[in-house]
Order: C-alpha cells, then structure tokens, then sequence
C-alpha cells in the first residue's frame, strides 16, 4: 500500500475513478511518519518485471522456476525431511529478515487481478525450531514492493514486523455503487505465526476505512467502521485458533467439508501438508488446479482451516489456508 492514492486508482470501479482523480495525491492512510518505520530487509532477489532468472540459494532452501512460471521452493528441515513449497507465478521479489530470533523469508508478486480485486499478493515463510517453514499468505489491494523490501513491513510498536493488509467492500459488489470502502487491517508477527491486530498501532487505530464516493465535489475519508455486506478479512494463520474438520468432497465451484465448519467454502488460498516424508505447501492456486488439494479430499485427512471468514447472511465462507496432517 502507498501512502498516497495514485496507486490505488487502477483497482477502483470505472465510474468512482472518473470522480477521484482529481485529488487522487491528497489523501493519506498511514502517515508518512509511520510508512518511514520500515523494517530493515536483506534483498535476496528483486526483479519489477517477469524474467527467467537462475536458480536462487539461501542457507534455508533453493528456489526455481518451473515451466508455468510457478515457482518451487525447496528445503530440508533439521531431521532431514524434504519440505516443498509452490508459488503463484509472477513473483517479483525475495527479502529475508531476522527479528526477535526468528527467520524470515517475504516473497511477493502480481495476482493478475483487475477492478476491485487485489493486484498483489505476499507469501511469509517463518523457520520454526525444526527448520520447517511455516507459511502466511495474503493478497492486498497494493503491496509497494523494492530492492529494499516491502513497505508495508513496518515495526509500529517497537516489537517487531507487522504487516498492512487493504481489501476493497462496499454496500454490496453490484456494478454502478456510487460508494465503495478501502479497508486497512493490520497484522503481527508474534514468534512465527501472524495475527491481525486491531486498535491503536501507531498514529492509526485499526482496522481503517477510507470511504470513497463517486460524487461531485467529494474526496476520500477515514470513517469510522460502517455496516458492509461483505466481511472484515482475518488471515491469521496460527492453527491454534483454527476449525478442525475434514473436506468431504470438492466440486467446480466450492468445497464441502464436515458440518463442524459450518459453512460451505467457496475458495481456500494456502495448502498445507504435513506426512512422513516431509512438508508440502501450494500458494495461490485455484480450487479446481490444486492437486494438493484434491489429494488431502481424497484420503479424507484430518484438516485445520485457518482464517475463515463468512459472507454475511449466507452459507458461505472462504479460508485462509488449510493445514492437513497426513500418519
């Protein structure tokens, strides 16, 4: 996220972005004076445009791309168990860091996405005791990325990496709303899990909500938290605090797990599992291409799904990730 709009403007509806070029530079949500707390990264790689660079080494794992434009990333963990992780294509850069005794590796890159939908997406791998990488995946509305790190890393509270996370909402996800809402959600790392956080964190109480109206003579806002029909993102990813359960069967447009979810999941955004033979992790991929996926429905495995939010009077639901454990 930028500290001013101009980025912003190529995920917003056609007809709100007629409105609000005019001041698109004028508006702020995070003071700058918050933005310059960036937390110092070491660049392992950065490239702004797509490339087929070399193979990529860290003392943690190595990094290739693979023929879709994926990228796999592999390791072994102290015992000496293979762990693999596969990344969305389009990945723009690595940075690592080393905070409060843990290690760190950010990956980032472009989803593809258009109008309202986040353009950009950030994987964070944290090394646990047993050299395991424990994966946090989100998408953002904009995450302003260069050879120095990512901005939206930043250290508010003097206690260590928190990440800002924006999504677009609105009174509803019709075409022609005049209204519309950037809404700013902020997570920490606390050991190798993340958590978002709410209330004071630096100069802003989280979450944020900037009201954009497609109307004359009007500019953005900060307001305080309005009635949405969609749902306030939680991507937490400490399977302490997830719903265990079992996925039942996958079908084209969503995923039915046992009633104790208590909703039907229309897409899950990180695979996680863990076997005998060591960790696999897929980031990004949709349901239907998910292989991982399909295998963990299969055998029926028991599952802990992280991050689940529900639409609001409806069935249905998204996760953040699902974690699998496979005997």
């Amino acid at each position: 996220m930028h500290p001013s709009l101009t980025l912003r403007t190529a995920f917003i509806p056609s007809a709100l972005l007629i409105a609000i070029t005019a001041f698109s530079l004028e508006t702020h949500v995070i003071p700058a004076s918050d933005l310059r707390k960036r937390v110092p990264m070491t660049t392992v790689f950065y490239q702004p445009a797509s490339f087929n660079p070399p193979p990529i080494r860290t003392p943690d794992f190595l990094a290739a791309m693979l023929e879709d434009g994926s990228r796999l990333v592999r390791g072994r963990d102290k015992s000496g168990k293979p762990w693999r992780a596969v990344l969305p294509a389009a990945t723009r850069g690595l940075w690592k860091t080393d905070v409060n005794g843990t290690r760190t590796y950010y990956f980032a890159g472009y989803t593809g996405g258009a109008g309202m939908a986040p353009d950009s997406w950030i994987l964070v791998l944290s090394v646990d005791e047993q050299g395991r990488p424990i994966p946090f995946y989100v998408t953002t509305s904009h995450a302003d990325y260069d050879s120095k790190g990512i901005s939206d890393i930043l250290n508010l509270d003097g206690t260590g990496p928190e990440l800002l996370q924006q999504n677009w909402g609105g009174p509803n996800w019709m075409p022609g709303e005049r209204s519309g809402y950037y809404i700013t959600t902020l997570y920490q790392q606390r050991g190798i899990y993340w958590y978002r956080v709410d209330g004071q964190h630096g100069a802003r109480s989280f979450p944020l909500y900037e009201k954009w109206v497609n109307l004359p003579n009007t500019r953005p806002q900060l307001v305080d938290a309005p009635e949405l029909s969609s749902w306030l993102s939680d991507y937490g990813n400490d399977p302490q605090s997830g719903i265990r359960s079992r996925i039942l069967s996958i079908y084209k447009h969503g995923i039915h797990a046992e009633p104790k979810l208590g909703c039907e999941l229309e897409f899950i955004d990180l695979v996680v599992e863990d076997s005998k033979s060591g960790r696999q992790i897929e980031a990004g991929y949709s349901i239907a291409s998910n292989p991982l996926l399909a295998e963990i429905a299969h055998d029926r495995l028991p599952v802990t799904f992280t991050g689940v939010n529900r639409w609001p009077r409806t069935n249905l639901c998204v996760a953040s990730a699902v974690w699998a454990g496979k005997e």
